[in-house]
């Protein structure tokens, strides 16, 4: 989701037309207006992956106070989890971890968080099981803190999907993949590419991750563009800003740092020097979730236009 700048502030007050009433109706009457403002940090807005209306695991950014690391893990799956999100979640979205499901502990060690629920986790619908999985590593995970989960069910490290009985890695990451697309011929030399691509919710601007997993061998950030530029996606509900007329002429990893050069088409219009913030991002994020940089900078023609960081 969009990230929020700066410092958002929520005020509640009274009817200006109701008070201005009361004013002329009863003007030696002393009228008191009960102000009530409340702040919401930037840094407490934090990325969860819920559902969409299309079944999709996708990136929502909301707001959580809890400062203190395991606390706000377990906040977030809270979110997550059927009838324990205190109404959070927007409209057109919907948490994929099954009602009356327990977390039992939580603790994170050396990166790693290991999470112990009660059984009722392992009542998920057959055709969302996959999509549990995605949705719990990738929430854990968007802590910067952790790199990977272990999910265990009261006490036991879960081996199996509870419906499909496929293998599950002991200890999974971002790897794993989400809302996985296949573009196969072969099962030898498959890569995965993980692109952001934008989903729009009435007004709402939204990200959904989509891992595709190919014989391509191209290098991944050539995959990530030609993806996102391309006028046919696997998804109709799904879209990309990205022209197709935009061409990435260049690129180059430098320790923390992935450098793209593109030409003109890039931007918004020919008459402005301007990258769309959906085109950042889902440019952006893509880069930071296949390469280990923190910093993706855009330049055209050898000039720096944007600079995106997580």
């Amino acid at each position: 989701m969009i990230k929020k700048l700066g410092m958002r502030k929520i005020a509640v007050t009274t009817g200006a037309l109701f008070v201005i009433g009361l004013l002329y109706l009863f003007p030696n009457k002393e009228v008191k207006i009960n102000k009530s403002i409340s702040y919401v940090l930037e840094e407490d807005y934090t990325p969860l992956y819920l559902l969409d209306e299309y079944d999709y695991v996708s990136e929502v950014s909301l707001a959580v106070s809890e400062s203190e690391l395991e606390n706000r893990l377990r906040k977030k799956l809270e979110i997550i989890t059927v009838n324990k999100n205190d109404g959070k979640i927007p409209k057109g979205f919907r948490p994929i971890i099954p009602e009356g499901s327990k977390i039992l502990d939580l603790e994170v060690s050396d990166g790693v968080c290991t999470v112990d629920y009660s059984k009722e986790i392992l009542s998920i619908s057959a055709n969302l099981e996959e999509k549990l999985i995605e949705a719990i590593i990738f929430t854990i995970t968007s802590e910067k803190e952790v790199n990977s989960v272990i999910l265990k069910v009261e006490g036991k490290v879960l081996e199996r999907l509870p419906n499909s009985n496929k293998l599950l890695p002991n200890k999974l990451d971002r790897s794993y993949g989400i809302n996985k697309e296949f573009d196969i011929n072969s099962l030898y030399g498959l890569s995965k590419t993980t692109i952001y691509y934008t989903g729009k919710n009435e007004d709402m601007t939204y990200y959904v991750p989509v891992t595709k997993i190919s014989n391509d061998k191209s290098e991944k950030v050539t995959v990530i563009v030609n993806e996102l530029k391309s006028s046919v996606l696997y998804q109709s509900n799904l879209s990309s800003y990205l022209s197709s007329s935009a061409e990435l002429k260049k690129y180059e990893e430098l320790e923390d740092v992935m450098n793209l050069t593109f030409n003109d088409k890039i931007f918004d219009t020919i008459y402005n020097n301007n990258i769309l913030e959906e085109v950042v991002y889902t440019i952006g994020m893509s880069v930071l979730e296949n390469y280990d940089v923190e910093k993706v900078i855009f330049y055209v023609d050898d000039k720096e236009v944007k600079e995106f960081t997580k």
